[in-house]
């Protein structure tokens, strides 16, 4: 087989790393047409603008045959997706194209590498465990029936803004990450949905203080896609009015569902964080798909008790 050539993902590639992207994970999942996996939902052009240098192109015989990218959140690298040309399963593409990822992570420094991957894939375990990731904690990935209005209770949206509230809104919601996990920034998830046009970000305010916040993804070229919306991220600070804060989040985040005319909400959170998974229940979330968070190195990262945050690392 010839070399692959692993290089910058550029802009020129999206459409194909797009397909790539879509025909993997529907051929993984088993669809009669694997082309329609996420329908009009889209990862590839989000998570390139939001973060092009972390984002990685493999080239076969001058043909690009996987990608993968990098999320970056501040002090937190999340690796993913990364996918590979169904025909060159298993030919070490993958691996390549991890070596250089890899690499990327470590000159940036992340304290936390995280990546989520499927507990029934054991060659991807084996794949990320070479690299240093341990398996911790199950992630639901759950959602629940929107039942409320459009009312976004006491959050306003990041898009309603001036200029000067959103550096104070940006400088803020930083804040509230830190105290999550020191250094956790969501900077580049905010401005790229406000950009990209993906969805809106939800600030939760208490007292004049920003208690937590909600990105969110609606709409075709989103994450979410046109039939659902998606929690990408939501957090509020830890202490003892945490689960009553985290409650309104996410009664806002179903106001801005129905403002969108979607009656799907996804949001998922890791089983570590035992009293966010136990409230999500309570609220009405499911759990219908289970994957597994990764880190390098070892540690709970937030994934603990006391911690109410939704993330969604897929």
């Amino acid at each position: 087989m010839s070399v692959s050539v692993v290089r910058p993902l550029a802009e020129a590639d999206l459409p194909e790393a797009d397909r790539i992207n879509r025909i993997a994970f529907g051929t993984f999942f088993g669809l009669p047409d694997p082309s329609i996996f996420r329908g009009d939902g889209d990862v590839v052009h989000g998570r390139f603008r939001a973060n092009p240098e972390g984002s990685f192109a493999v080239d076969l015989d001058g043909r690009l045959v996987a990608c993968g990218f990098v999320m970056d959140w501040g002090s937190v690298g999340i690796l993913g997706p990364l996918t590979v040309d169904v025909a060159l399963w298993s030919r070490g593409i993958a691996r390549a194209a991890m070596e250089e990822m890899i690499a990327y992570m470590d000159r940036r420094k992340f304290v936390l590498q995280g990546l989520f991957t499927h507990p029934q894939s054991a060659k991807h375990i084996r794949l990320y465990e070479s690299f240093g990731f341990g398996m911790q904690r199950v992630t639901g990935v759950m959602d629940r029936t929107v039942a409320g209005d459009a009312s976004l209770g006491e959050a306003i949206p990041f898009s309603s803004l001036d200029a000067p509230a959103r550096d104070f809104a940006l400088a803020d919601a930083a804040s509230v990450a830190d105290a999550v996990f020191p250094g956790l920034d969501l900077t580049r998830e905010i401005l790229s949905i406000e950009r990209e046009c993906f969805g809106d970000t939800l600030l939760l305010r208490r007292d004049g203080a920003l208690a937590g916040f909600a990105c969110c993804h609606q709409g075709a070229m989103s994450e979410a896609g046109s039939v659902q919306a998606l929690v990408k991220f939501a957090a509020v600070v830890p202490g003892p009015d945490a689960e009553a804060n985290f409650s309104a989040l996410m009664a806002a985040c179903d106001g801005f569902a129905a403002s969108r005319g979607v009656t799907r909400l996804v949001a998922g959170t890791n089983t570590g964080r035992s009293e966010c998974y136990r409230l999500m229940q309570e609220l009405g979330f499911r759990t219908w798909m289970n994957g597994i968070a990764m880190f390098r190195p070892g540690g709970e990262g937030y994934n603990r008790p006391g911690i109410y945050a939704v993330d969604d690392w897929r």
